[in-house]
């Protein structure tokens, strides 16, 4: 491999650490400049892009160190805060004692772990202090160490497990959630066996680094793929250029649903892909809007025409079924609204006037009022029993029966067997469907008691009767 390549090769490295550095992998960010670093100086003569490009990096891996230590060596002297104490007032139980050094060396090495290892004079410092911190349970010592000794045939195992996961996907990668569960699952299980000894510490970190670097380099590339797979559908979106626009919203839909099962391209891409790949999308939607703000400008003036009655409320309903993009607008439900009260006035006042003109025939049957302040249907009735010279109290009395029946109202006791004989001819009717179920309803059945009465034998049981139907109208009207 001549010069010209090499430097090739190691310029992407830098560009993967870079990616690798963004997206917050540093500690892996960190392994590729020092390997870069390493190799270039086997390089006579350094390419200047290379040059600029290692130096670069090596500055942004100082800065992370420089962040790293910021933002650990506080946690690090108050470790060491707490060894003092311990040294200076010892836990009577040797046990706890021990427990509590060991679990600050644990709290210790997972600093080194997840930031930038202490310094020199910061470990010997630590390390003398825990030793001194031992003094007053050596008893207890050996157990810790073996301890320790099973923690790290502990992290082992998992470096095992990890170098057999590789083994066993290499062929055939899962998904990036897979991969990235697994990584996760991994390191809680890592960070539960600590602490180890100080000679193992190092060389375990090490190989669980780069057992782990396989998995990383897939979780990559697989990145990669998914970024070309979304760029692709970016550009299908500006492609998209139909008149009508929800023709246009529905095509991007499509896209959308195929972008749900593209997996994630990057911490550092993903966010800045689906932002373009949303915001190409935004004509369609502008249009839409405003398609939405035309019918709702329509709506508003329909709701003030309701309002002030310019129009009925059929005028107002068919105008509506013109417009179809303002289904769940709140003008759409406010007009709603309005027209279902209109109607429920305007059926309480059709309700209202029948009631009243029912209750008004007996008036008229008693020449109180004019015939024509009745509805057609009873007029006929009327004209006929206004020749009557005798009522027939008998048919009374079945009508307003028969009207307490569908009103499901209480008859006087003493007509029982007549209101069984009636029940038993509605379900004849009803069952045997004949032409004489027309003769059970409302109308029907107040035109019966019209033509077998007489105003002039009416008296007080004809005028009871009328009442006991009228409190049938309040129920059936």
């Amino acid at each position: 491999m001549n010069i010209v390549e090499t430097s090739k090769d190691l310029f992407k490295e830098l560009e993967t650490a870079e990616k690798l550095f963004l997206d917050g992998s540093i500690k892996n960010a960190q392994k590729i400049v020092r390997s870069v670093f390493n190799k270039a100086k086997n390089f006579k003569n350094i390419p200047n892009k290379l040059k600029h490009k290692l130096n670069a990096a090596i500055n942004q891996s100082r800065y992370f160190d420089d962040i790293s230590s910021f933002a650990t060596n506080p946690k690090r002297d108050k470790l060491i805060s707490m060894v003092n104490k311990l040294i200076e007032k010892p836990l009577e139980d040797p046990r706890k004692h021990a427990h509590a050094i060991n679990n600050i060396q644990g709290q210790w090495q997972l600093l080194d772990i997840s930031s930038k290892s202490a310094s020199k004079d910061q470990w010997l410092k630590f390390n003398e202090l825990t030793n001194t911190a031992w003094e007053s349970c050596k008893e207890y010592f050996d157990e810790i160490k073996e301890l320790k000794i099973n923690n790290a045939a502990e992290r082992e195992k998992i470096i095992n497990e990890i170098n057999s996961y590789v083994a066993s996907h290499e062929n055939k990668w899962p998904a990036i959630k897979d991969l990235s569960r697994y990584l996760n699952q991994v390191f809680h299980k890592w960070q539960s066996f600590a602490p180890v000894l100080d000679k193992d510490l190092h060389k375990l970190k090490r190989l669980y680094f780069e057992s782990r670097k396989p998995i990383n380099k897939e979780i990559l590339k697989q990145e990669k793929i998914n970024k070309e797979r979304k760029v692709l559908l970016i550009q299908k979106v500006n492609e998209i250029n139909d008149d009508d626009s929800q023709v246009c919203i529905n095509k991007f839909k499509d896209l959308k649903n195929d972008w749900q099962k593209i997996g994630p391209a990057g911490k550092r891409d993903d966010p800045k892909l689906w932002s373009r790949f949303n915001k190409d999308a935004d004509r369609f939607f502008a249009e839409k809007k405003q398609v939405i703000n035309d019918e709702t400008l329509i709506v508003l003036e329909l709701i003030n025409d309701l309002k002030s009655n310019n129009k009925s409320v059929n005028e107002i309903e068919n105008e509506l079924k013109i417009l179809k993009n303002i289904s769940n607008t709140k003008e759409l439900k406010t007009i709603k609204n309005l027209i279902e009260s209109k109607k429920k006035i305007q059926l309480q006042k059709n309700k209202d006037e029948k009631l009243l003109n029912y209750k008004n025939i007996y008036n008229i049957l008693m020449g109180k009022n004019s015939i024509e302040n009745v509805h057609n249907v009873f007029k006929g009735s009327i004209e006929a029993a206004s020749k009557n010279n005798k009522s027939n109290l008998d048919e009374l009395i079945y009508s307003c029966i028969k009207l307490e029946i569908l009103a499901k109202l209480d008859s006087l006791k003493k007509y029982q067997e007549l209101r069984n004989i009636i029940q038993l001819e509605l379900l004849q009717n009803k069952f045997n469907k004949t032409d004489k179920v027309n003769l059970d309803n409302i109308d029907s059945i107040i035109c019966h008691y019209i033509i077998n009465f007489s105003s002039s034998d009416a008296a007080s049981d004809h005028k009871k009767l009328w009442n006991r139907m009228e409190k049938c109208f309040d129920v059936l009207i």
